[in-house]
């Protein structure tokens, strides 16, 4: 049977606070332990962090490298030794952006910016079910301003489940995916 995958929609930023990087490698962790395949743009950042998670449990997560920083060397603040699974896209942020969303049965937003903005839209129109970690800082802390009933638009495709906690964090996916939402 194939494993669910996890898209975890977050910042290449390196200058975050620590407890936030430590909530990123946490939910990587979290994520690998029970079984979740995870997928991120693959870059530095919280992206980093959360695959060091994955990694540290053997788990397997995938990144999504856009054409920008696909070869950056190694020592590079954006490069990222932790990846199971490297993938050149080939394609700008963007292009990138759309690959780790539709490939994702459920998407978790931690931080982020304004790429993140824009794969929480993709995520909503392709009928991905969002997951909203408050809490991390940057976009995840002001989504629930931005969007107060939960959706992004009139149409009411997909409502952004908000979370407090790793733990939450978790519980919502597994519920989600029991429900049979996210199936792609």
């Amino acid at each position: 049977m194939p494993r669910h995958q996890v898209g975890v929609l977050t910042t290449y930023e390196e200058r975050v606070p620590e407890r936030i990087r430590k909530l990123a490698y946490d939910l990587g962790r979290r994520l690998a332990e029970e079984g979740f395949i995870v997928i991120t743009g693959g870059n530095g950042g919280l992206m980093k962090d959360v695959a060091k998670g994955v990694s540290d449990v053997g788990g397997i997560v995938i990144g999504i490298l856009s054409h920008e920083l696909a070869r950056v060397p190694e020592g590079h603040p954006y490069h990222n030794p932790y990846l199971t699974v490297r993938i050149l896209a080939e394609m700008s942020y963007e292009g990138r952006s759309s690959i780790v969303v539709a490939s994702s049965d459920v998407v978790i937003v931690l931080a982020g910016g304004c790429g993140t903005l824009v794969e929480v839209a993709m995520a909503y129109s392709m009928g991905r079910p969002i997951v909203v970690l408050e809490g991390s800082g940057l976009l995840a802390d002001r989504l629930r301003r931005m969007f107060p009933d939960g959706y992004l638009d009139h149409r009411h495709i997909v409502k952004l489940e908000f979370v407090r906690s790793v733990d939450e964090a978790i519980a919502a996916v597994k519920r989600i995916l029991r429900q049979g939402a996210g199936q792609g």
